[in-house]
């Protein structure tokens, strides 16, 4: 279903991190965003603030870092994620943070096809209404539907190999599991040799997270969900 069925269509934010280095996850709140964080190939580190405000909110936000370099790189991956997010929700509204004014003709093109765009030098001028996540009222279910209703389907399997094989470690460690995001993030890359960066062992428990194996607190408390059924 597209947004243009929603009485409170989505914000779609992409942060370009090579330009803009101060990130602001609390404008995520209670509002619907969608929030994608394009990360440099030669940005090999980021913040454990920021790693641990990411995680809070892994299910709005998605992390695209680029394995390779160029000139203008970044800008053509990002242009690319928000045509495509612009296809899927011409109804949505598309920020742009960057100082970067290479984004210009972008967000006037994108304003030609009556899609809603602007660019913003930094996260004070980022500022739109706030909607619910929950954007469908639920259906009233009564005793009587309750018995009829199909057995809850399983999550959808999302986790790549070395997701996989870290689930299954932390099913075999429950006295020493780490007990918060940050702990966990540096346990990943410890676990698998370092031979993955901070980021994809960010993007590996957000994968975790989104499985149901885990759930990480405002905090940055994780409850472990890791046991078989």
């Amino acid at each position: 279903m597209h947004n243009s069925d929603l009485s409170h269509p989505i914000n779609h934010v992409f942060v370009d991190f090579e330009n803009i280095h101060e990130v602001d996850l609390a404008i995520i709140g209670n509002k619907a965003v969608s929030f994608t964080l394009l990360v440099g190939s030669r940005q090999t580190k980021l913040d454990a603030c920021l790693v641990e405000k990411l995680l809070e909110h892994a299910t709005s936000v998605q992390l695209v870092r680029l394995t390779s370099g160029g000139k203008n790189a970044l800008d053509f991956v990002l242009a690319y994620h928000v045509g495509r997010a612009a296809a899927a929700d011409p109804a949505g509204f598309f920020h742009i943070v960057s100082k970067d004014t290479g984004f210009d003709p972008l967000i006037e093109h994108l304003k030609c096809k009556q899609i809603r765009a602007r660019r913003h030098d930094s996260f004070a001028t980022l500022t739109f209404a706030s909607s619910p996540k929950l954007l469908i009222p639920p259906t009233p279910v009564t005793p009587s539907k309750l018995k009829s209703l199909p057995p809850p389907k399983a999550l959808p399997s999302i986790l790549d190999a070395r997701a996989t094989q870290v689930l299954e470690h932390l099913r075999k460690i429950s006295t020493t599991r780490p007990r918060n995001s940050k702990k966990l993030v540096s346990f990943c890359v410890a676990y698998l040799g370092k031979k993955i960066t901070e980021e994809e062992a960010l993007k590996l428990v957000g994968d975790l997270s989104q499985a149901g194996h885990l759930a990480i607190g405002e905090t940055g408390r994780v409850t472990y969900q890791v046991e078989r059924s």
